[in-house]
């Protein structure tokens, strides 16, 4: 029976080890690729960005200041117990007053004798509730907690509009990024397949070696330049799942493309549309900072205010030369008080009066900060519209000097092919092309994020 048990458990320890390893190769499972709109994507950072988890969580902060401000001003209890045990019993010399009442009967008798008001055990437990009456500093505290509370919504709201924007531009990049591989391997093909009649055409003896080799040269060019854009391509998309919050085993899919947003571009409504610098997105926030510079500044003054509080309290104690704090023997004292307490401020040798003035010249200065501000977003604003309207005029002339270079460059293809144009007229053009190519990409990621910058700008809050 032992080595039966004895080979039982070895077969046990031996398929769980099994078992674990096989759970340990497993490879990740990778999850279903999540498909995104812009919009789509944008809903998803509010949810899963780092920086707006974080904002989010400054705003419960502030309501959990507000909550702790508004509790200071409620009723507070607090208790006490003490006990004390006298190892040795403090003894006081007092004059003996029976020597003084009767010196010739107690001429004998010391002049002091030593006498004891402590007993050896000791215990004392107390309750006392405070109530806050009339406190200048707690009305204004709560009100700037309460101040703080809605610049911390405000705060939170503005990084939603930055998040929003970088995954706009992310999601632009992506695109862009996607759309010039795609014109780039279609371009490959072609070019790819022009190095193959090359060389069928040179074993004929139709063209000369160099012919060859130049097709061949710009086909490695095509090909640097391809594993460049790609490589661009997955640092785009990194940063877009980053912005978005995506985690590393999930990848996603871009269902928007760049003719949906090219058609939403309006340039002149953009550029006509109007600028209210009280509604702009960082302008109310600076207001609601305002507000807070002004609140401290109340709350100085309150310096002056006396508080007034009220407290009522009960105790009991006992004291015993024998450990017997739980008998009937013994008896508890109690006491029971209530009472008002009045705090005025009297002098400060100008401590407070510096205090006050050093809040009045913030106040000071916040004026002078919300005019500089108003004069920066309105040269933002311009700056932003002539931005704009060049990237538009750029868009433009990039789509058409591209759809220009490849219609030239297909025509030239088709004559070298026919023996009507040279291997260097189809270099030239080829180059043209793919230069024409990447500045058309680069203009159209131009428009978008400049349309972006301008609409954050005049957008109303």
């Amino acid at each position: 029976m032992y080595y039966s048990k004895k080979l039982f458990w070895s077969i046990l320890i031996i398929i769980l080890t099994c078992n674990s390893a096989c759970l340990i190769a497993q490879p990740e499972v990778k999850q279903k690729p999540l498909e995104f709109t812009l919009q789509q994507a944008q809903d998803y950072a509010y949810e899963n960005n780092y920086d707006l988890k974080n904002s989010a969580t400054d705003v419960t902060i502030a309501r959990k200041m507000v909550k702790q401000n508004t509790a200071i001003g409620l009723p507070q209890i607090n208790g006490s117990a003490s006990y004390m045990d006298y190892l040795s019993v403090p003894t006081m010399v007092i004059p003996n007053f029976l020597k003084q009442m009767a010196p010739t009967f107690f001429k004998d008798g010391p002049d002091y004798v030593p006498m004891s008001l402590y007993v050896e055990y000791n215990v004392q437990g107390a309750l006392q509730l405070n109530q806050l009456i009339y406190s200048g500093q707690y009305l204004v505290g709560l009100q700037t907690a309460k101040a703080y509370l809605e610049t911390a919504k405000q705060k939170n709201l503005k990084d939603k509009v930055d998040v929003r924007d970088q995954v706009a531009n992310a999601y632009y990049m992506l695109l862009v990024a996607d759309e010039a591989i795609k014109i780039l391997d279609s371009t490959y093909v072609v070019v790819n397949r022009l190095v193959i009649e090359a060389r069928k055409a040179q074993e004929q003896g139709l063209i000369e070696d160099i012919d060859v080799d130049q097709a061949d040269l710009n086909r490695s060019n095509l090909e640097a330049q391809l594993t460049d854009t790609k490589s661009s391509r997955n640092v785009a998309y990194a940063n877009l799942k980053f912005v978005v919050g995506l985690k590393d085993n999930q990848d996603m899919i871009l269902t928007n493309n760049l003719e949906y947003f090219l058609a939403q571009v309006d340039r002149d409504a953009l550029i006509n549309q109007p600028f209210d610098y009280k509604r702009n997105i960082d302008f109310t926030l600076l207001q609601k900072s305002d507000y807070l510079t002004l609140m401290q500044y109340k709350l100085s003054k309150t310096a002056y205010h006396p508080t007034l509080a009220g407290f009522f309290g009960i105790s009991a104690n006992a004291s015993m030369n024998s450990w017997a704090f739980f008998s009937d023997q013994y008896p508890w004292y109690k006491t029971t008080n209530w009472g008002l307490q009045l705090q005025v401020p009297i002098w400060s040798s100008g401590s407070r009066k510096y205090a006050v003035d050093q809040a009045r010249l913030n106040v000071e200065k916040t004026k002078v900060m919300d005019e500089k501000t108003r004069v920066g977003l309105e040269l933002q604003v311009e700056t932003a519209k002539k931005d704009f309207s060049n990237a538009y005029a750029i868009y433009q002339n990039q789509k058409k000097g591209f759809e220009i270079a490849l219609k030239i460059y297909t025509k030239t293809m088709t004559k070298y092919r026919q023996g009507l144009a040279s291997s260097t007229d189809l270099n030239q053009r080829y180059s043209q092309f793919l230069s024409a190519n990447n500045n058309y990409m680069q203009s159209i990621f131009g428009v978008l994020s400049q349309k972006t910058r301008l609409n954050k700008l005049l957008e109303q809050f």
